[in-house]
């Protein structure tokens, strides 16, 4: 379970849909694990097999922080994580999107 308010969720679903609909996409850390505090991070792991070009995640980062969400969200691009981080996002991860190919 993902440890956002469902207006929240809405909106971070909307803005993930809109900058990269044909990825899966898992939330990890406390949201995911349910130990959340009010304010902690979003933690979203983009699953990608390719690193992403940056002004892309450029692009969603800023239609984050114009969301006006209370909390701040952090990305990562799974290609250019390493096994040791993909370990930890795996152990916790919770699909948040799931690409419209599977």
């Amino acid at each position: 379970m993902i440890d956002l308010k469902p207006i929240f969720l809405k909106k971070v679903k909307g803005i993930l849909a809109g900058h990269m609909p044909e990825f899966d996409v898992l939330v990890y850390g406390s949201r995911a694990e349910g130990t959340a505090k009010k304010f902690s991070y979003l933690d979203l792991a983009v699953i990608t097999e390719k690193p992403l070009v940056l002004p892309r995640l450029e692009k969603m980062a800023a239609a984050f922080a114009a969301a006006d969400l209370p909390f701040r969200v952090e990305t990562v691009d799974w290609a250019a994580t390493g096994s040791a981080f993909r370990k930890v996002i795996k152990k916790t991860g919770v699909l948040i999107q799931q690409s419209p190919k599977k």
